[in-house]
C-alpha cells in the first residue's frame, strides 16, 4: 500500500513544482494578463496535464533508467501489488 502512495504523492509534487515553476517563468510574462483572468479554469487543468505528463514520461523510460532515479521521480521503483481481496 505504501508503494502505491508514494508512486502517487511523489509525481503530484514533482508536477506541482514544474506547474509553478512555469508560472513564474519569465518567458510567460506576455501572457500574464490573460493567464490571470482564466486562472479558475486553467490552473486546475494545467496542473493536472503537467502531472500526468510527467508520470507518463517517467513510466515509459522506467524501464531505461537506474532504481535511485526512479525512486527519485516516481517515489518507488517497486510496482505498487495488491494482495487479497483486490484479485479478480
Amino acid at each position: 500500500m505504501l508503494t502505491s502512495i508514494l508512486r502517487t504523492v511523489v509525481p503530484a509534487l514533482w508536477g506541482s513544482l514544474i506547474g509553478w515553476l512555469l508560472s513564474v517563468a519569465p518567458v510567460l510574462e506576455p501572457l500574464r494578463e490573460l493567464l490571470l483572468s482564466q486562472a479558475d479554469v486553467l490552473v486546475p487543468i494545467l496542473g493536472a496535464v503537467i502531472i500526468a505528463a510527467w508520470y507518463a514520461l517517467w513510466r515509459w523510460l522506467e524501464p531505461l533508467l537506474p532504481a535511485w532515479l526512479v525512486r527519485a521521480v516516481l517515489g518507488s521503483a517497486k510496482t505498487p501489488a495488491y494482495e487479497g481481496k483486490h484479485e479478480a
